[in-house]
């Protein structure tokens, strides 16, 4: 009677393993899977300014943080902000330093490097160079598809890179 019951139980779980990947091939399918994405990411959306990958590679309900403020909470609004970048800096090239996945998050250091030529928000072209390096964290769902973008850069050294000085407050 045990030797059937061992004999049932190694049928099940063969049966179970022939049919669905093992939990290690489930996670390396979902990191091939972000890595795949995040590439798309930064070569085709950022680096090519193709916004037509970013409905494929994202949730339709993306949010994108920028230094703690909530710039996008959805495609539309990703593409909006992505294209104040683009407009002001149309030479603009995107670099990954180095990044992890770790939990379905994807942890890059980046750099920035663009030339100002044309109107960055409501700011006219200053004609300068800028390199600026950041972090990402980025969240990605079960399927591999980006949901959420923490981005954190010092913004006054891309401004002050562009010629902006940053004076003392008049106090009285």
């Amino acid at each position: 009677m045990k030797k059937v019951r061992l004999l049932s139980i190694a049928i099940v779980l063969l049966v179970t393993n022939c049919n669905e990947p093992n939990g290690k091939q489930k996670v390396d399918m979902r990191v091939r899977a972000i890595t795949a994405n995040f590439n798309s990411f930064i070569e085709n959306a950022w680096n090519q300014k193709n916004m037509d990958s970013l409905r494929s590679i994202s949730t339709e309900n993306y949010i994108r943080h920028l230094n703690g403020i909530e710039v996008a909470t959805n495609q539309n609004e990703l593409e909006a902000n992505m294209g104040i970048y683009f407009k002001g800096f149309p030479d603009l090239k995107l670099t990954i330093d180095r990044s992890t996945i770790k939990d379905g998050h994807l942890y890059a250091k980046w750099t920035f490097e663009g030339t100002n030529t044309g109107v960055f928000g409501e700011a006219p072209a200053t004609g300068k160079s800028i390199v600026v390096s950041g972090y990402s964290e980025i969240s990605f769902d079960s399927e591999g598809k980006m949901t959420q973008e923490d981005v954190y850069y010092n913004e006054l050294a891309l401004l002050q890179q562009l010629g902006y000085t940053l004076n003392p407050p008049i106090v009285e």
